[in-house]
């Protein structure tokens, strides 16, 4: 590993561009970065660790993983382009049945050995299969069909993998609206199946889905259960593994998520300056995000969007509302199209359109069950209560801050208390009852809320418009 500097150095100038070219062409903007740096410029590793913001253990993986791409390129033509591949695989069954036999099995051999290397497994059983067949009076009959097996195998295992990140994803955005211990523990059993899977089928593709499970249930789930794990070490790992993915292969595609999750997980550090990197990259493919539900909560980013903008007063960037009709996602998704309406009402809300919020949030509770989701049901109603209270409809707020006081004293248990300090500091400005001592009183009680709203993230409401309620009575 100390060599590798002196390798790329010694590298001709053929081979150097080659493996750059590889590198530019499947979006390897770490290898690409680190194979330039050491080649043409003397920056230390301690300056390209903190250009690519990466821990000394995610240095050192990225070191070693490009020092085993150079080998493999040295000893290999790997890089041969992958659509020349794709239109050789489509020879076979031609040149199987017109050529002799030894050139058929060299040219699958020549094709196996491309198709290792781009992770192309169903591709694969094609060309097991056709081993098998030329072998069939052969000793390696037996071999091939094992091969063919294996990669059988591979596939149901990552089929598996892959509905496992589903099941995780649709439960999540049940949690999250539900924030229920039973389905914590339902996401906690995945998290552990997905380990046991990854242990027979440890390939780049299972460790990244189990490092998005990983990330996602620390991420969204700070509680008891939460997992031992340097979720920025795990971060770069994941971007490392993404990098080394053929730009043709599916699960290159998912990278759009991790920017997702490395934009909620810097926010929630307040580590600005990435947020605000990451933010950009994800809210400029806002169009098609929320297709890829199956892979993570993307939905999630919607309530952080508007909280995010206000605060670091970039409103100008979700200056008007998402046309549902315009954007693309899971018709299906409950939790998509609830999130959709939901930031809607919270722009129209800071637009200080405050009648079209409210609609919009009497239109939610007319189309969807709230039955399960007490949570959001808490969340989107305490959002409506403090409308009525700025727009002055006091006698709807009085029928709103009655029910939410019934319904957090029954079903909201120790896990909601703080939310009755905020409705009881409504209580006064819907009473009118704000002499100078209830004044003073108010704003205790709304710290008392802010800190135990603060205390625990599982719980925290009304969070989208915080920065307002803050402002107003000057907390």
């Amino acid at each position: 590993m100390i060599k590798l500097k002196e390798v790329i150095v010694q590298l001709s100038k053929e081979h150097y561009l080659e493996i750059e070219k590889s590198f530019i062409k499947n979006k390897a903007d770490r290898f690409l970065f680190l194979l330039n740096s050491y080649k043409h410029s003397s920056i230390s590793d301690k300056e390209i660790i903190e250009k690519l913001q990466l821990t000394a253990n995610s240095f050192y993986v990225l070191k070693s993983r490009l020092y085993d791409k150079i080998q493999e390129f040295l000893s290999t033509d790997i890089y041969a382009d992958q659509e020349e591949t794709i239109k050789l695989l489509l020879q076979e069954p031609n040149l199987c049945l017109n050529s002799p036999r030894e050139t058929a099995v060299a040219y699958l051999l020549k094709l196996e050995k491309e198709l290792l290397r781009y992770d192309m497994h169903n591709e694969l059983l094609v060309v097991y299969s056709a081993l098998k067949k030329t072998h069939l009076n052969s000793d390696k009959y037996y071999r091939y069909s094992q091969l063919y097996n294996k990669q059988v195998s591979f596939g149901l295992s990552l089929e598996k993998a892959e509905d496992t990140l589903a099941d995780f994803c649709r439960l999540l955005s049940q949690y999250d609206f539900s924030r229920s211990e039973e389905v914590y523990e339902k996401l906690c059993f995945l998290k552990k199946e997905i380990n046991d899977i990854y242990v027979f089928c440890s390939s780049r593709q299972f460790e990244l889905i189990k490092n998005l499970i990983e990330l996602q249930l620390n991420i969204f789930c700070k509680r008891g259960q939460a997992l031992d794990v340097d979720i920025d070490e795990l971060i770069q790992q994941t971007k490392i593994i993404f990098d080394e993915l053929p730009i043709t292969l599916t699960h290159k595609k998912w990278e759009i998520v991790l920017d997702y999750l490395c934009f909620e997980y810097y926010y929630s550090i307040k580590s600005n300056k990435l947020a605000i990197q990451y933010f950009d990259k994800v809210n400029n493919q806002l169009n098609n995000l929320f297709l890829f539900n199956h892979i993570g909560l993307v939905s999630g980013f919607l309530s952080s969007r508007i909280k995010f903008c206000i605060e670091f007063n970039m409103l100008d960037k979700i200056s008007s509302v998402l046309d549902i009709n315009k954007i693309l996602f899971d018709t299906n998704d409950i939790h998509i199209q609830m999130s959709l309406k939901f930031h809607n009402a919270m722009l129209f809300f800071y637009q200080k359109k405050y009648k079209q919020a409210i609609t919009i949030i009497r239109e939610l509770h007319n189309e969807y069950v709230f039955k399960d989701y007490f949570h959001e049901y808490l969340d989107t109603n305490l959002t409506l209560l403090y409308l009525y209270i700025i727009t002055g409809e006091f006698e709807e707020a009085q029928l709103y801050l009655k029910t939410l006081m019934r319904r957090v004293r029954i079903d909201g248990s120790e896990k909601y208390t703080h939310v009755l300090y905020l409705l009881k500091a409504f209580d006064l400005d819907i009473n009118k009852d704000l002499t100078a001592k209830n004044t003073v009183k108010q704003k205790e009680l709304l710290i008392l809320f802010e800190a135990g709203n603060n205390k625990n993230s599982n719980y925290r409401v009304i969070n989208q418009i915080m920065p307002e309620l803050k402002k107003k009575y000057q907390i």
